[in-house]
């Protein structure tokens, strides 16, 4: 949802008299067909302007161009942050990278404090407001900046951080943690994350198979590797050289179960792959021993 159709949504519902969820459900039924036939009369805002400007960026043919467009849709619009953190990401140089993202998300933090939504019934649901996502997407940035640079503990409580302004996780930011816990070999908090968000996919469970295969624990690294194949079975076929890349997946993307799934893994956790060199050794070690569980 861009920013001009949530304020045009807003302008709507606020005009509206639903009396309970079928009437609203109803009114949203009959925004939506106005949408669509442009019959909403709106009149764009500032920060509508600077998300154009933005866009243009995020589509310009070339670097320059798309610095180019941010810049001006952040000095249009401060409120516009997701410019800032294009920025941050074209940038070349780390220090004036970490420069431009540490000062745009102390600006932006103090904004969103003296407009209320640091307040204690906000706090947990950052994702869910339309004004508070581009600043839980500025840490998760900034994470990922951190991890880079090997600031592994400093990453962690970024993390942390994340998950309190926004409980539900909806950026994913646990598989993130998961990978730090288990590269500082934190068990308990590992432990807890793991069964506040339970899943049986690779990003939850690789992690733990790591922990236990970095502290010799084989009888709960077997385990979780077994379980690991079940919920990919491209993962053994990765160490095996049998793994057939999924072509259909566009770049950047993956799907749970695939190829492109493991492919993301050793791409965007390298920072947590990179401590177990011998690694591979050992997963086609055990893969023998048990490959009637890898069939």
């Amino acid at each position: 949802m861009d920013n001009k159709f949530n304020n045009m949504l807003n302008e709507f519902l606020t005009n509206t008299d639903a009396k309970d969820k079928k009437e609203l459900d109803e009114k949203l039924q009959e925004f939506i067909q106005k949408y669509n036939e442009g019959e909403i009369e709106y009149e764009n805002t500032v920060l509508d302007d600077a998300y154009e400007l933005l866009d243009k960026a995020e589509n310009a043919r070339s670097k320059t161009q798309a610095i180019k467009y941010a810049k001006e849709a952040y000095a249009m619009c401060s409120e516009c942050f997701d410019a800032l953190l294009l920025q941050v990401r074209l940038e070349d140089n780390p220090l004036k990278r970490w420069k431009l993202l540490e000062e745009g998300l102390q600006f932006e933090k103090d904004r969103l404090k003296n407009k209320g939504y640091f307040d204690k019934e906000n706090i947990g649901h950052f994702y869910g407001l339309f004004e508070t996502r581009p600043y839980i997407r500025g840490l998760y940035l900034k994470t990922s900046c951190l991890a880079f640079d090997g600031k592994i503990k400093q990453a962690r409580d970024v993390c942390k951080e994340i998950l309190k302004l926004n409980e539900n996780d909806n950026t994913g930011i646990r598989y993130f943690l998961m990978a730090i816990y288990a590269y500082l070999e934190e068990e308990n908090d590992m432990l807890k994350l793991y069964k506040k968000y339970s899943e049986e996919q690779l990003e939850m469970l690789f992690p733990l198979f790591i922990l236990y295969y970095k502290q010799g624990n084989d009888k709960k690294a077997k385990e979780y590797l077994d379980r690991v194949n079940k919920a990919n079975p491209n993962f053994i076929k990765f160490f095996k050289g049998t793994m057939k890349e999924n072509k259909t997946i566009p770049e950047g993307y993956y799907s749970k179960g695939d190829s492109s799934e493991v492919i993301m893994y050793f791409s965007q956790y390298a920072f947590l792959i990179k401590t177990v060199p011998t690694l591979d050794s050992y997963i086609l070690e055990n893969s023998k021993k048990r490959s009637s569980s890898y069939k």
